[in-house]
């Protein structure tokens, strides 16, 4: 079966842009909530260090496998669509051509260039296969990017954006008091969020910084909420 065309910088280039990007917003905003639930809770610095170490290995072990899963759930049920129409071709193959028939008169094609169209389609198999197989799906292209790859991506995106909390307190853990690191934490964090957020332009096309600052009050918003908690946490034990 033959590939069909893609603009690479649309297509393959910009779903590993969405990968990273989203990634590392999960892996900012997740681990930053964290630092502040633990840090509410009035932790030492060796503590929230290994929290935070473990949620992050955790967390990019989570995403990955899920989108693997997800990526390779996506595969097996084009290829199980793409097994039926085929079948379906072999079949009843006049059935399937008026339905090509029909996909092309609702674009708005008629007489004897329908009939050119669809007697070219079905001229060749696998091109009909696909035809029927993206119109009946609504999709673009039947081929997906390679879960694995999908997954390393994602794994290593959301490690990049729970650095951001985490470095300080691996670099500063004997040199800074406890509430010193936490507070450079915070700082650093809020360049990472409001970073993470101006990166989603080259996903959604929005303005990097108002794409910023959204980002920078949601990890605010769960900032706030963990920190209270965890403050109440400690305040009851």
């Amino acid at each position: 079966m033959s590939k069909p065309y893609q603009d690479e910088l649309h297509l393959t280039g910009g779903e590993i842009i969405r990968q990273v990007t989203f990634g590392m917003n999960d892996g900012v905003v997740s681990i930053f909530a964290l630092l502040a639930g633990v840090a509410g809770a009035d932790q030492t610095p060796k503590t929230i260090l290994i929290t935070l170490l473990a949620a992050t290995i955790a967390g990019a072990l989570s995403m990955a496998a899920g989108e693997f899963i997800s990526g390779k759930s996506e595969r097996d049920y084009y290829k199980h669509e793409i097994a039926q129409e085929r079948l379906e071709i072999h079949l009843t193959p006049e059935i399937e051509k008026e339905e090509i028939r029909l996909i092309y008169k609702r674009k708005g094609f008629r007489g004897d260039l329908l009939d050119q169209i669809v007697n070219q389609i079905i001229q060749d198999e696998d091109r009909w296969v696909r035809e029927m197989v993206i119109e009946e799906l609504g999709v673009t292209d039947l081929e997906p990017e390679n879960p694995l790859k999908n997954s390393i991506v994602i794994f290593f995106a959301f490690i990049l954006g729970a650095l951001f909390p985490v470095l300080p307190y691996a670099i500063f853990q004997t040199l800074l008091s406890p509430s010193s690191i936490f507070w450079v934490a915070t700082a650093i964090t809020f360049g990472g969020l409001f970073l993470a957020g101006a990166l989603k332009k080259f996903v959604t096309g929005v303005n990097w910084f108002k794409s910023g600052i959204e980002m920078l009050a949601v990890g605010l918003f769960a900032y706030g909420i963990s920190y209270l908690l965890g403050t109440l946490v400690g305040v009851a034990i």
